[in-house]
């Protein structure tokens, strides 16, 4: 009998401090979180839920918001739990969060934090960002500065601007066209044609537009340092070939500078391959 008693109070011992179901979610191991973040997750039950950051800070966290997701695991909804901290009051590098519910180790997650020369809150800040290529190839998503968050918010997912590479050198019978593209703004680009025209009697002009890239059609006009007064339309057909359409031309003191780009011309340009640009190492050499 006295066997049976003392195994019956270990098996009550071992299932009255059980560690309760729950997850950390937020942050993962190995995240980097900055700004106002948000520690999340869920507990199936509890009186008491904490966090206990590097070993040394206890955080009470709040407790019983509605998951429909942990019905099946916990019997019920109400066992989500949140709450935000500025990681600006971490010191920059690795971290350990730990989840308590009743005084019990729930589960743990290492995260990393980043130096931040504004200090605990940058106030009167205003920037954006565009990551090209993400979520897929050919997509970009504009990031933009948030002060409530102390970070960087998606404010627009779209099509690539510019999804083929147009930097660097382009060739046409008489005209050797170098393009580069700038970004102006958050998401604007700006493009720029410097065009060198030549023809069989080796007359000469120079080509110097410009415009804003709204989509693979872009409207361009001279800058201040062209030779002639000239409107075009560039269309971007693939990485590899450009058409441009002139739409006007002058007036002119000499109207022989729009004999090489006369209103109603056009000229296929096809890129000269470099690896500077991207292009394939088979196409240079």
């Amino acid at each position: 009998m006295r066997t049976l008693l003392v195994l019956s109070m270990a098996f009550f011992t071992a299932v009255s401090f059980a560690a309760p179901k729950g997850a950390l979610e937020n942050p993962q191991p190995n995240d980097y979180a900055s700004g106002i973040y948000l520690f999340s997750g869920w507990v199936c039950e509890a009186e008491n839920v904490q966090i206990l950051l590097d070993g040394v800070q206890y955080l009470d966290v709040a407790y019983g918001s509605d998951r429909l997701d942990t019905l099946s695991t916990c019997g019920d909804t109400n066992n989500g739990f949140g709450i935000l901290v500025n990681m600006a009051n971490l010191a920059a590098g690795e971290h350990q969060a730990t989840l308590y519910a009743d005084g019990q180790e729930v589960a743990q997650s290492a995260f990393k934090t980043a130096d931040r020369s504004t200090g605990e809150f940058a106030a009167d800040l205003t920037g954006c960002a565009v990551s090209q290529d993400f979520p897929i190839g050919g997509k970009e998503t504009i990031l933009r500065w948030t002060t409530s968050q102390q970070g960087f918010q998606v404010e627009a997912e779209r099509a690539g601007l510019l999804t083929d590479n147009i930097e660097g050198v382009w060739l046409a019978e008489y005209l050797q066209a170098s393009i580069w593209v700038f970004r102006e703004g958050c998401g604007q680009l700006r493009v720029f044609v410097h065009g060198d025209l030549t023809d069989q009697a080796s007359g000469k002009d120079v080509m110097k537009m410009t415009g804003q890239a709204l989509s693979s059609e872009i409207a361009l006009k001279s800058t201040a340092g062209d030779g002639a007064n000239r409107e075009a339309t560039m269309t971007i057909r693939s990485s590899q070939e450009i058409l441009l359409k002139f739409t006007s031309c002058g007036p002119l003191p000499d109207a022989a500078y729009c004999d090489f780009t006369p209103a109603g011309g056009q000229v296929t340009l096809r890129k000269v391959p470099s690896i500077l640009t991207g292009d394939s190492l088979e196409n240079v050499l």
